[in-house]
């Protein structure tokens, strides 16, 4: 009979463990401690032991083989306060009827009837970009991405049922976003946001948003005959076996965890690919010769997209690199082995898939930005374990193949028009919150 032996642990002070150096910046903490440790370990958080891979085996048995015995770590139950059972959230049984109910909205021939509504928005975009080529004052490219993935994620969710609400929409989201990240990065702070007015403001834009989402459901409810050619109308005619449909809470979890889920990933997205090429204009030189000869300065076509393929090796590459879901967390409802290893029931772990994207004994030169690497020949060779930016196994981001759509029109639109120099004056550090975007924004001139 094997025995069973524990991971390597990581402490860093004799009494306070790592409970001061990890949340300074996880990332790095991360990587220092997997090339450090090996890529399987535990670290004294003081009351608990928290374990950290960057092992595809391990990931593999966390989010596939035994899946079912993982379920979302204490960051994802501060989401549910803001995204209640959305799909990001949910577990269990009631998970999988809702990922059956949804799943059709996001086929890829479902999605084809939004492209043109993200050209569209895409187009206005770029014109409205104009007015700032050529500016002495360089650009927050992180936040104008913000806005456009926004008003994307919405008019394919809503169509024209938002109209002028969506600054406020998007004041309400980030509001909520920031007081989460507080409950998540200071637990110790929660019993504080109740006296210093914090969690009220929170909880009013929570109401705000419900109020707005309601009233759009009742809306359509009442019209039954009127076709929407939206995500939302996709979801309200969704059956599950017994021929019911979501009920109104469901819907409104499931839109603001799109809302929430797809336009701030795909944003992170679109500002490490800008701050990359800006990087490396030999690279972006190359992609930009694929533009003009697929679309000849044209607006894309559904048809164009499979054909700018050097297009989507360098969003692949720049996911691989700045990966907006940088981590995944679970905790286990059992007890569990892993490669040996024992793992006490209720043990929270989190798989840095920043740390997998740069294993050196998977990826050549892992710091080194090599579209190349992305080749369809080179993909088949690589397990589908090495790369996962949207997650894997059952629970893979039911979102993935409308993110990319989103982040390729974008990118390429934006190319065709623009020329984006870095200001090398504020530095691009990246900040793992809920996602993983450059702190205090990505500054860019606009040429």
């Amino acid at each position: 009979m094997s025995v069973k032996k524990n991971t390597p642990l990581v402490s860093d002070h004799w009494l306070l463990g790592c409970i001061k150096t990890f949340p300074k910046d996880p990332l790095q903490f991360m990587e220092d401690k997997l090339k450090e440790h090996g890529d399987f370990l535990r670290i004294n958080m003081l009351v608990k032991k928290l374990y950290i891979t960057s092992n595809p085996d391990v990931i593999k048995h966390i989010l596939q083989t035994n899946q079912k015995n993982y379920i979302k770590d204490y960051a994802y139950r501060q989401l549910k306060l803001a995204l209640g059972n959305g799909l990001l959230i949910n577990e269990g049984e009631h998970w999988k009827k809702q990922r059956r109910l949804a799943q059709p909205a996001f086929y890829k021939k479902r999605l084809e009837t939004l492209f043109q509504i993200m050209v569209s928005i895409s187009q206005e975009y770029c014109d409205s970009l104009e007015a700032k080529r050529g500016e002495q004052k360089s650009t927050n490219m992180l936040s104008e991405m913000m806005h456009v993935t926004s008003k994307i994620v919405m008019e394919t969710l809503l169509g024209s049922e938002l109209g002028e609400k969506l600054s406020h929409v998007e004041s309400n989201i980030t509001v909520a976003q920031k007081q989460i990240v507080r409950r998540i990065r200071k637990p110790f702070s929660i019993p504080f946001t109740y006296l210093d007015g914090s969690h009220k403001e929170f909880m009013n834009n929570i109401t705000e948003f419900d109020e707005f989402i309601f009233s759009v459901i009742d809306k359509r409810n009442q019209q039954p005959e009127k076709d929407y050619p939206d995500l939302l109308n996709m979801l309200m005619a969704a059956r599950d076996e017994d021929g019911n449909p979501m009920d109104k809470r469901q819907l409104r979890d499931e839109v603001i965890t799109i809302f929430v889920a797809g336009h701030e990933t795909s944003a992170n997205a679109l500002s490490w690919a800008l701050y990359l090429l800006s990087k490396h204009p030999e690279i972006c030189k190359k992609l930009k010769t694929e533009i003009t000869n697929v679309l000849g300065g044209n607006a894309p076509k559904l048809e164009d997209l499979r054909n700018l393929e050097y297009t989507k090796m360098v969003i692949d590459e720049s996911m691989r690199l700045y990966p907006p879901a940088y981590a995944v967390g679970r905790e286990n409802l059992e007890e569990d082995t892993i490669l040996g290893y024992n793992l006490p029931k209720g043990s929270p772990m989190i798989s840095s898939i920043w740390s997998l994207h740069r294993r050196p004994d998977i990826w050549e030169q892992p710091e080194a930005f090599l579209p190349e690497r992305f080749a369809p020949d080179k993909v088949k060779q690589r397990s589908k374990w090495h790369y996962i930016p949207f997650g894997a196994g059952p629970r893979m981001c039911i979102g993935n193949h409308f993110a990319i759509m989103e982040i390729q029109i974008l990118l390429v639109m934006l190319l065709q028009r623009f020329e984006f120099v870095l200001d090398e004056s504020h530095p691009v550090i990246p900040e793992p919150l809920i996602t993983l975007r450059p702190k205090d924004g990505l500054m860019m001139w606009v040429k």
